[in-house]
């Protein structure tokens, strides 16, 4: 994978990112995204849902800057929209993805939530948030 940025790699150029409000917001943002989820699971119970702890790495592949700002809406739009395009089975590259307790690719993975699901996920969760708009 040489030559190939990927989000951790453009966190740890951002100064300040272990900072507490960095992670607070990643925190945080896992916190609405699994509120998202509870409300999605009841309007599509057959979609597979992610576990907090997929959250949790879905969200910390997310670059820094797409956390940037105060308005939550515009952070989970360009949150999905980046995990979208990046895990798009055509045109995205899962390999990216890694886990975010240990170095290791987030795909496979032993909750049996693969690539396809988090897409699928992601598509049916911002296509949920513009209907609410």
């Amino acid at each position: 994978m040489n030559g190939i940025s990927t989000p951790q790699d453009s966190r740890a150029r951002e100064p300040g990112a272990q900072t507490y409000s960095v992670n607070h917001k990643y925190k945080q943002l896992v916190r609405i995204l699994r509120h998202l989820r509870d409300d999605l699971h009841k309007i599509q119970p057959q979609l597979a849902m992610p576990t907090v702890a997929m959250l949790e790495h879905m969200v910390f592949n997310c670059p820094l800057p797409m956390l940037q700002g105060d308005n939550w809406q515009q952070i989970i739009d360009r949150s999905l929209h980046y995990l979208i395009d990046h895990l798009d089975p055509v045109t995205g590259d899962d390999e990216v993805f890694l886990r975010s307790d240990v170095d290791e690719p987030l795909f496979p993975n032993e909750e049996l939530f693969d690539a396809q699901d988090a897409y699928l996920f992601a598509r049916a969760l911002l296509e949920q948030q513009q209907d609410l708009t």
